[in-house]
């Protein structure tokens, strides 16, 4: 065995774990700052009006997802480092879904510093200029929407990915595994559907404690190694 090489392993579970608690703590705090912010994309101007009365919300939405898109693409790599050295190869595909959902997020993150820019002038602005500003507004938020669907979806599919290799190897306790599996499977599939439905939210909250039950494992114990006779 070469020397130093299991504290250097630990020390990148370690990190894996504090960063996986931390894009957790992350999403809970994107979802509650975006509750009530989005319009209902009815009449663009009244919409843009109203997004303007919750600029700031809008805009802490935003810096908190483009601070967490960074950890989750740092998370990617982590992940591979982690569980390559027991020989799974599908650790590369979790790792690639996992931050691939990053780029995705922060994407939708600039989208959401673009919107803010423009509802602060739209709010300034008076006539044509309005409607000009508003069409744009509203590509913006479409744009911003399908990325947020293929957030979801990739986010979904990691989750499933990243499940099926703890349930598989048992080198973490395979029951977050399987909440990974599920709350994936939900989390892909009706954020196509409602995001206001309730198997999302499930969905969703299976997957936040299996990431906080990843994170927590791997900062504290670690994967546990099990070695062939």
């Amino acid at each position: 065995m070469i020397a130093g090489l299991p504290d250097k392993k630990r020390g990148v579970e370690r990190l894996s774990g504090v960063i996986a608690l931390l894009i957790s703590f992350l999403v809970v705090a994107a979802i509650f700052t975006a509750l009530d912010i989005f319009p209902e994309y009815i009449n663009i101007h009244e919409d843009l009006s109203y997004l303007g009365e919750n600029l700031e919300r809008l805009r802490l939405n935003t810096w908190i997802w483009f601070v967490n898109s960074i950890l989750i693409i740092v998370f990617g790599p982590l992940i591979l480092m982690s569980f390559l050295p027991f020989g799974r190869s599908s650790s590369y595909l979790a790792a690639f879904l996992v931050s691939t959902t990053g780029i995705i997020y922060m994407l939708s993150a600039v989208n959401g510093h673009n919107l803010i820019f423009l509802v602060s002038d739209y709010l300034k602005s008076a006539g044509d200029e309005t409607d000009i500003m508003a069409s744009l507004a509203y590509k913006i938020m479409v744009n911003k929407t399908n990325l947020q669907l293929a957030a979801y979806t990739l986010a979904g599919l990691s989750s499933m990915i990243l499940g099926l290799l703890i349930a598989s190897t048992g080198h973490l306790p395979r029951f977050i595994g399987w909440l990974a599996i599920f709350g994936g499977m939900i989390y892909a599939s009706f954020g196509w559907i409602s995001i206001d439905n309730i198997l999302f939210t499930a969905g969703r909250l299976l997957f936040i404690i299996a990431l906080i039950l990843l994170g927590s494992f791997l900062l504290l114990r670690g994967l546990k190694r099990r070695d062939k006779n």
